[in-house]
Parts: structure tokens; C-alpha cells; sequence
């Protein structure tokens, strides 16, 4: 059946296959018609064209809006629009909206067409360029003769902090690091954030030392300090005022914590042509509007982008924000599309009190290249995200079965995935995602507190079978708003505070009650399994973190059979306020401390393996409710160098303050029992801790435990002791942890190639081939 269909923009014809008579068909339209309609896009197709595979639409929105007007009878079969080889560039967010969807159980799908590349992109090209013939206030003597110019406005271009070359992000000017004097007279939260109104203007100064680089920029507009004003965050605000005389930078916004008020704090300088000393290196000036870059080559720029969208496609459902239910838009697939070019995200003057777990993100923002907001039964698969500034793909508010499966993910500024429910309250509509089977590397390489995969105030997901590797952060976090935010309900300025939905929650709680257990209902990040994974080389850019962390989270997550290996830091973490946490059944090698423990979670059946520090570090923290008999039991500890873990009387000192304290040494306070020390000097070392009544059926042996540890192979050797304290062998196979087998070889092929212009990419730079003094 041929079906003409109108709309004030298009005038396509429709070929509805699956309302062809079965009698006129030949085999080959049988097997088009069990497929649905198949409607066709290409960069080459015209404005007007009909969308059939020898006329294709113009553009993705094209195809879209020709769905739009399919009538109810239409819609009943699946849909899938076949993207052609090239670029799309978008100048405008594609939107999916409740309307887009499949009806019933059937999806509307868009594919790359076989053996072709569709790639979806927002980056602009810059022309005009030419050789820099004028004098330039300071600009570097090196860099003479050397930067190309060319006419860049904010009014064309818009507001932008990155620029690329193909398919390769350029390093954006920036100083050496530079210190900064530490801010003293005020009080201190938990979060490290000022705890009151009156020092919030310690937010947005920075007092520099003699030698700092500074000077008296006109356009300060354009100029961001990065700094770290605590070791697990990265701050990027614009300069609003400088004072040379008093050695004051005043920032555009307010930041998470003082500059300069913890421990080994740092600052540097971007976007000023005063940092062109390289080539690669560039800087924009917006009040001139001119952009300055140093070619490698040294040629006349071609193939110079900027990304003028921060999302490329948001499927996006209707959004009650206050009530208690959304309309989720359902039932659409994303397969085999390359999603390049998008911008990085930027703070704003309300931003306080909007990010998320140390502002490491913005709660419900539109930063990330794909991006479901109120959307069920979506599948994201074999894609491939990469080279851009900011995430990849965000799932925010309402988001419900949504698999993201057997994507490549590398080279983006910020997260690589980001689970976001509603703030904390009764509104929990963010479940039962899956994320499986992905590669994921170089994340967060502007902002180094970008992880792998974030899950805030979402649960019942499943975080398995992914290969992460070589991030400046997490691998896996899972958080949700820690208890003392929630104790704040007159202050809206720390983090993640304007989101709790107040009128949902029970605040008849004194710190004397355990608050931990009456704000447990309110945190949704509960019953996550993270199993599967296999995780190196992470926390390469900033510290006080874990491979996979859980914090303020609600109970009943799972850490189980993940492989994390050569890991400089911790593998995995219970951190601040979390409870009710199993992690088993994992594999800790070359780890700086394999687990750290906090508060009333469990840790059984692990296999420790050469740990640098502790196998197991046993922490408090700040206003904790303790809670004692913690199961930390039926593990196997091989040679560290040192101890497996330590006892500590951590409740006489003023580090933590609990609001109700142990009565022993941890780890006394523990179930602590039928573990395998298998080392020399485990026998020492065990009845150390047996007198203090701990420990009473653990074995201490000599025995190599495993076949061939210098292999990888954790097999237990015939006899093996651990099996006498109840260890429960598990799958130790290599092929058992990260992707599949079945993991597509051309996405396997990229990851192989983890260098960028003949160097390994150094976090933050994207192309620099020599390593500078950098944050």
C-alpha cells in the first residue's frame, strides 16, 4: 500500500510493507515485511525526497516527522531508519518525544546501515583562517609565527571551551599549576563546603602567591581557572574580577569547596593566548572575537570543528517534576550510530546546591550526547561515543529498563554513563536499567572527576561484564545524598540540597537517633549488582576514591566477580553512610588496598593478591551511628607488603566524632572469622588478632593456594586450604570478567588503540605529545 501523508514542512510517500497482500509478495518482500517499515536517511538526500533506500531523507528529523504521521494502524510493526554513511551534522537538539515511540511491542529503530559509518555530530567548521601577523598581548615568543587566526564570534559560535581537529580533540591553552593561599576563620561541613551563609563569599575567591600567572585579562569572561579545592573533585569556573594589588581572583560562580583549603591544592590558568607555548594549543578571545591556534604541522588549519550543542539526541517523555508520576516516551533503539562533537558542561549561578555527590555532575541538565529524560524499554547498542567534551549518555529522572549494551565509549570529557533518579523523597523511577558489555575508557578527560559509569539516586540496575580501563576517576560509583545534607533542611546550598523533595520526607530525626536507617527509605541508589567487570588503571587524575565506590547509597547493593587489577588506589569502597552492602566473590591483584570498609556492610569469599597496602582498611567517618558485626569472613589474603589489615581505636579522637561509638578497636567489632591467610608470617599475624577474639576457625598456612598466579590462573590446587574455612570456589577464568565474546570485533578493534597522535593520551589534553606541569 502506497499512503501520501501531508504536514505543513514534508510531503513524503510512505511504503507501509506490512499492509502489502500476502499474495502479491515475492520472498524477498516477505522477509522486508517481518521487518517492519524501513525508512532511509543519507547526508546525500535531498529536501523533500521520500525516504525510500533510492530517495533518502535528508536529515534524521526528516525521518522522524515522516513517522509522525503515520496513523495508528501504520505505527503497529516495528519501525527501523537506515542512516546511510557520513556525517550528520545537527544544529539542533533531535528531540523523541512520546509521540516518537513504538506502540505496543514494537520499536521505532535507528541503525547504522550495514558496513556503514553514520556518525551524529554537532561540530561546526571554522574557515577564514590565516597566518597571525599582528602583535597579540602576551602571547608567548615561541609561539610567533607559529598561530594561524581566525574570525570567531560568540554569536555565531556560541560559548565554547572545545575545539577539534577530525576526529581528535586539541588541548586548550592553559598555564603551569600554581599555588594559592589557604582560606582560614570559618567552619567546615562534612562535605567540605562552608557550613554557613555568611562564608559563602570564601566560594568564589582564590588568593594567589607571588609568581602565580596572572595578569589583567580584559576578557575574563573567557578565562576558566581549573583547581581542586578537595582531592575527589575538579572545579572549571570563569574569572569575574582580578586584583592585582590584593592577589584576588574572584570567580563567575561559586565553587564546591575554598580554593586552596585541603590538602595538596593546586590552580591553573586556561584559555589565554598567554599559554600558547605548544603546538596543538589554542585560546579564544570573545570580546575580539578571534581564535588563535598553533597547527602541528604548521600549515594552514583545515578540519577545525566546534561542537554547538551539548546534546545531540534527548529522548524525553512528559515530566510532572512535582507529582508522582511522569508519561515516559517507550520503545525506541539506537544501533551501531557514532556520536562525536558535543560541548562540555558549564556551571551557573545557581548551580550550588544543584550538583550531585561533590558536584561531580548537575542534577537534570542537558550535558551529554544522549540523553533519556522520562523514558522506559530503550536499547542503546554497538554504538560508538567519542571525542567529545562532554558525557556520552545520561539517564535522568524517570528512566526504567533501558539497556545500553556493547558500546565503545572513549576520549569524552566528562561521565561515561550517568544514571540520575528524582532527589531524595518517595519519587524512585529510576530502576532496573541495564549496562552490560561495554568498553570504556579515557572518561573525564576535561573534568577528571568524570567516572565510567555513576549512579545516583538509582537502583536495581545492572552493571555488568564491562571493560574499563585508564580513567581519571571511578569506574563504577554508586551515591545518593549523604545523611548530614539531609539534617540541613534550612540551608539549600550543599550538595545535591535543592533537589530532596522536603515535603516527602519524615525530618523527626536528632543525630543521638540512628539517621542513617530513617533516611534509608529516601536513597534510592539500593539493590544494585555490579558483577562481571573487569577494571584497571583507574584513579589516574585525582584520589580518595575506590574502583568501584558506594556511598550514601540505599542497601542491598552487590560487588560480586569483578577482576580489578593494577590499581594504584583502593579496588572498592564502602564509603561515608553506607550500609547493608555484600562484596564477594571478587579479585583484588596489585591493588594500593584492595577494599576499605565503612560502617555495616560485608565482605565475603574475595581472593587478595599482592595488595601495595592493606587488603582490607577498616575506617570510620564523620557522625557515624555505629553499628557493629560486620561479616568479613571466608576470604583468601596471599603475600601484600603489608599486613592484611590493622586494628585501629578510632573512636578516641577527634578525626571522626561518632555520634555513637564502637567500644573496641576496629576491627574487633566484627564478625571476623574463617578467612585464609597464605603468606609467610601468617601465623604471626593471625594470632595477633585471635587474642583480641576475632579469627577463632581462620587458618594461617604457607600452601600456594592457587595453580599459577603468574598466569592468572586462581584455581585452587588440590587440597587447598581455604576449602577447610568454607571459601566457595567461584569462576576465576579471565574470559569470565569484562566483555563477551560476542562483543562487536569492529568497536574491540578501536579499543586496541588507546594512543593519540603517536602518544599515550595524557587526561585533560587530548593531543599533547609532550606532558606538561597539568592538574
Amino acid at each position: 500500500m502506497i499512503k501520501k501523508l501531508f504536514s505543513p514542512a514534508i510531503l513524503v510517500t510512505v511504503c507501509t510493507s506490512a499492509l502489502l497482500a500476502a499474495c502479491n509478495q515475492t520472498p524477498e518482500e516477505s522477509e522486508q515485511s517481518s521487518r517492519g517499515l524501513e525508512l532511509y536517511v543519507s547526508p546525500q538526500g535531498q529536501q523533500g525526497a521520500l525516504g525510500t533506500q533510492a530517495a533518502p531523507f535528508k536529515t534524521i528529523a526528516g525521518a522522524r516527522d515522516a513517522i509522525r504521521q503515520l496513523d495508528d494502524l501504520q505505527r503497529q510493526q516495528d519501525i527501523t531508519v537506515w542512516l546511510r554513511g557520513g556525517t550528520y551534522t545537527l544544529n539542533e537538539t533531535l528531540v523523541l518525544n512520546r509521540q516518537d515511540g513504538g506502540q505496543g511491542d514494537n520499536f521505532v529503530n535507528y541503525r547504522a546501515y550495514p558496513e556503514e559509518t553514520a556518525i551524529i555530530s554537532s561540530g561546526k567548521a571554522v574557515v577564514g583562517w590565516s597566518k597571525l601577523s599582528t602583535e597579540v598581548e602576551g602571547l608567548p615568543e615561541i609561539a610567533k609565527n607559529k598561530v594561524w587566526v581566525a574570525d570567531v564570534t560568540r554569536a555565531e559560535f556560541g560559548r565554547f571551551t572545545a575545539l577539534f581537529t577530525g576526529d581528535k580533540r586539541l588541548p586548550r591553552a592553559r598555564s603551569d599549576r600554581f599555588d594559592g593561599i589557604k582560606p582560614t576563620g570559618y567552619e567546615i561541613a562534612d562535605s567540605r563546603n562552608v557550613m554557613h551563609k555568611k562564608d559563602r563569599h570564601l566560594l568564589k575567591e582564590i588568593r594567589y602567591v607571588e609568581g602565580a600567572p596572572i595578569r589583567d585579562w580584559k576578557n575574563l569572561d573567557d578565562i576558566e581557572v581549573f583547581f581542586n579545592p578537595v582531592p575527589w573533585a575538579l572545579n572549571f569556573i570563569p574569572l569575574e574580577a582580578i586584583d592585582l594589588k590584593q592577589q584576588l581572583l574572584t570567580l563567575k560562580y561559586e565553587a564546591n569547596a575554598p580554593a586552596f583549603s585541603q590538602n595538596s591544592p593546586w590552580a591553573i590558568i586556561e584559555n589565554a593566548v598567554d599559554f600558547i607555548d605548544e603546538a596543538g594549543e589554542w585560546a579564544h578571545n570573545s570580546l575580539t572575537g578571534k581564535l588563535y591556534y598553533w597547527p602541528h604541522d604548521n600549515k594552514k588549519p583545515s578540519d577545525i570543528t566546534i561542537p554547538q550543542l551539548k546534546e545531540l539526541v534527548r529522548v524525553e517523555g512528559d515530566i510532572d517534576y512535582d507529582g508522582p508520576v511522569d508519561q515516559p516516551v517507550k520503545n525506541i533503539s539506537f544501533e551501531g550510530l557514532t556520536f562525536t562533537q558535543a560541548k562540555r558542561s558549564t556551571w551557573s549561578k545557581d548551580h550550588k546546591g544543584w550538583g550531585i555527590q561533590h558536584d561531580w555532575d548537575t542534577f537534570d541538565t542537558g550535558n551529554a550526547m544522549l540523553r533519556f529524560r522520562g523514558a522506559e524499554n530503550m536499547q542503546v547498542l554497538a554504538n560508538h561515543f567519542t571525542n567529545s567534551a562532554g558525557s556520552a549518555i545520561r539517564l535522568d529522572l524517570h528512566a526504567q529498563n533501558i539497556t545500553i549494551k556493547d558500546n565503545l565509549i572513549d576520549y569524552v570529557g566528562h561521565m561515561g554513563v550517568l544514571l540520575a533518579g528524582y532527589g531524595p523523597g518517595i519519587k524512585d523511577v529510576n530502576h532496573h536499567n541495564t549496562i552490560t558489555n561495554n568498553i570504556i575508557h579515557h572518561v573525564g578527560e576535561i573534568i577528571w572527576h568524570g567516572h565510567a559509569i555513576f549512579a545516583w539516586q538509582s537502583g536495581s540496575n545492572v552493571i555488568s561484564n564491562n571493560w574499563i580501563h585508564h580513567v581519571p576517576r571511578k569506574a563504577v560509583g554508586v551515591a545518593g545524598p549523604r545523611v548530614q545534607i539531609l539534617m540541613k533542611k534550612n540551608e539549600d546550598f550543599d550538595e545535591a540540597a535543592k533537589t530532596i523533595r522536603w515535603n516527602e520526607i519524615d525530618l523527626d530525626v536528632e543525630y543521638s537517633d540512628d539517621t542513617q536507617a530513617h533516611f534509608m527509605p529516601y536513597l534510592h541508589a539500593k539493590n544494585n549488582i555490579i558483577e562481571n567487570n573487569k577494571v584497571t588503571k583507574t584513579l589516574l587524575q585525582l584520589h580518595d576514591g575506590a574502583s568501584i565506590n558506594v556511598s550514601g547509597a540505599g542497601e542491598g547493593n552487590i560487588i560480586r566477580h569483578n577482576y580489578i587489577y593494577d590499581v594504584d588506589y583502593i579496588g572498592a569502597r564502602t564509603d561515608d553512610w553506607q550500609r547493608g552492602t555484600v562484596t564477594t566473590q571478587n579479585i583484588f591483584e596489585n591493588a594500593g588496598t584492595g577494599i576499605v570498609h565503612k560502617d555495616y556492610n560485608h565482605i565475603t569469599n574475595n581472593i587478595f593478591i599482592n595488595t601495595n597496602g592493606e587488603a582490607i582498611r577498616m575506617r570510620a567517618f564523620p557522625r557515624q551511628y555505629f553499628k557493629p558485626d560486620s561479616v568479613i569472613q571466608h576470604n583468601i589474603f596471599t603475600q601484600g607488603r603489608r599486613p592484611p589489615y590493622g586494628a585501629r581505636d578510632l573512636w578516641n579522637t577527634t578525626e571522626f566524632f561518632a555520634t555513637k561509638r564502637g567500644t573496641k578497636p576496629i576491627p574487633y567489632e566484627y564478625s571476623l572469622d574463617f578467612n585464609t591467610y597464605a603468606f609467610s608470617g601468617a601465623d604471626k599475624f593471625l594470632q595477633s588478632h585471635k587474642q583480641n577474639g576475632v579469627e577463632a576457625n581462620s587458618i594461617a598456612t604457607e600452601q600456594q593456594q592457587f595453580i599459577d598466579v603468574e598466569n592468572k590462573d586462581y584455581r585452587l590446587v588440590t587440597g587447598a586450604k581455604a576449602l577447610e574455612t568454607g571459601f566457595k570456589p567461584f569462576d576465576v577464568s579471565m574470559d569470565s570478567f569484562g566483555v563477551t565474546k560476542d562483543y562487536p570485533k569492529h568497536l574491540l578493534a578501536l579499543d586496541r588503540d588507546t594512543m593519540q597522535w603517536g602518544g599515550e593520551t595524557i587526561l585533560h589534553g587530548g593531543l599533547e605529545g609532550v606532558q606538561k606541569n597539568v592538574h
